[in-house]
């Protein structure tokens, strides 16, 4: 059966920058979390700017399809919203050599 996208709620702010700024990440991107043990990755499949209702972090929050090998992925966890700070970019040439996977480098 195959697994659908699920992405949790984020909250818009009661005032939007003027100018709001770029965002850091694109549509499509390969990313994970750089700052959490697990290191989840994905692809970014949605931006919005906005406060998340439980840290009240105000910025570009990205909707992350996870990737069938990430940690979270095997606990029935497909998607997820990862704030601008906590995620960097996934090397796509380094994510292709078994020893430079995501997953592979904590």
């Amino acid at each position: 059966m195959e697994k659908q996208l699920s992405i949790p709620p984020v909250t818009m702010p009661e005032q939007i920058p003027q100018p709001l700024p770029a965002p850091k990440f694109q549509l499509g991107q390969a990313v994970r979390w750089a700052c959490v043990p697990t290191s989840d990755f994905g692809r970014v499949v949605g931006v919005v700017f906005g406060s998340e209702g439980s840290v009240k972090a105000l910025g570009f929050h990205y909707a992350i399809a996870l990737d069938e090998s990430s940690p979270s992925f095997a606990d029935g966890i497909t998607s997820d919203w990862g704030f601008e700070d906590d995620l960097e970019l996934v090397d796509a040439r380094a994510s292709d050599r078994p020893s430079d996977r995501p997953e592979d480098t904590q």
